[in-house]
This record gives C-alpha cells, sequence and structure tokens, in this order.
C-alpha cells in the first residue's frame, strides 16, 4: 500500500513536469512562429510577383503599392530645453539629506587644564615589563617544517 501512494506520488510529479516541459516550448516555439510568419507575410508578394502573372499576383501588388501609399516619412520638431528641465533640484531626491553642516571651531575649556581632574589613581600608568621570548624544540624543528 506504502509502494504504492509513493508510485502515484512519483508518477503526478513527473507528469506536471512533462506538461511544465510542454507548454514551455509551446510558448517558446509560438514567439518564433510569430516571427517567422512575418518574414513569409512580407515575403509573399514578392514570391507571387516573380512566379506569373495571375490574378492572385495582381492583387497582392495592387496591395502592396495601397500601402506603399500609406507609408509617410515622419520627421520631429527639435525638443526644447525649459527651465524647468534643467532645474536640479527637482531630480535630485537626496539633496536635502546630504547638506553640508558648518560646525563652529573647538575651543578649549578650564577643566581641560585642571591637573585635578586627571590625577587619579585609575589614570596613573605603569610601565609593564615583558619576559623575553623563548624558542620551542618544534619552532625549529626540520621535520616540522619540511613536510
Amino acid at each position: 500500500m506504502k509502494t504504492k501512494n509513493n508510485v502515484q506520488k512519483t508518477a503526478t510529479k513527473l507528469l506536471a513536469l512533462g506538461l511544465i516541459l510542454v507548454v514551455l516550448g509551446l510558448s517558446a516555439n509560438a514567439q518564433n512562429l510569430g516571427k517567422s510568419l512575418a518574414d513569409i507575410v512580407s515575403f509573399n508578394g514578392l514570391d507571387l510577383a516573380m512566379v506569373d502573372n495571375s490574378i492572385e499576383s495582381n492583387s497582392t501588388s495592387i496591395g502592396a503599392r495601397v500601402y506603399a501609399v500609406n507609408i509617410e516619412v515622419e520627421t520631429e520638431e527639435a525638443l526644447e530645453l525649459e527651465d524647468w528641465m534643467t532645474d536640479e533640484n527637482r531630480f535630485d531626491i537626496y539633496l536635502h539629506y546630504f547638506q553640508t553642516e558648518q560646525e563652529e571651531a573647538l575651543e578649549l575649556e578650564d577643566w581641560m587644564f585642571d591637573e585635578s581632574t586627571f590625577n587619579h589613581s585609575s589614570f596613573r600608568f605603569t610601565v609593564e615589563t615583558e619576559s623575553q621570548l623563548e624558542l620551542d624544540g618544534w619552532m625549529t624543528s626540520d621535520k616540522v617544517w619540511n613536510r
């Protein structure tokens, strides 16, 4: 019973994966199909015009002439800059956050010169002496460093 459930779950997962792959494949093919259809349609009139002068080819060439008449070359006017376009305050949103502040000059106060303020036992410095470093045997051993 347990094996049957596991097999069913696995089969369901494989089926779902297969469906996902099929849908992705169809969507990729649909995108490429749109491009290839545009290529076929654009060259269809030329192909028919080159084959023969049948009624069908004449109708497509007339249609092509109509489309060519409807195409106009557009020109745009030169863009003009207005005052608000060059105003940096409109576009620099961080300008308000990073304004430079001027601080007052530092001054020495009386308590900074008073020796009684700093004459505490916690501020007395003592010079510490350290014992000299010693080399251990492993530090100079060829067996350790020549592996």
